[in-house]
């Protein structure tokens, strides 16, 4: 991933620009913020919470059912709406 930064300041003309990679603090999902979840929302993605179920992005019904702890990514989780049946995948909380 860090190449592919580098190469696309590069492409933009930012050859000469200096990039670091930070370690710490760790990254968390609490950085998200309010604009960034409404966008996983729209995107149809259930964006990282405490609650034990998560909201449809579908539908908004909050009867739902963790169907894998895996999802498309590792950052995310297989989930299923009881109300429209649809699935969706959930951001894990980091």
């Amino acid at each position: 991933m860090e190449r592919a930064v580098r190469e696309a300041l590069d492409a933009a003309g930012f050859e000469h620009l200096h990039t670091e990679r930070v370690l710490f603090p760790p990254w968390t999902t609490e950085w998200i913020t309010e604009r960034g979840r409404q966008r996983l929302h729209d995107y149809g993605i259930a964006p990282p919470s405490e609650a034990t179920t998560a909201e449809c992005p579908q539908c908004g019904s909050s009867d739902t059912v963790e169907v894998s702890r895996f999802g498309s990514t590792p950052c995310k989780a297989q989930w299923r709406c009881n109300a429209c049946h649809e699935p969706f995948d959930r951001f894990k909380c980091h």
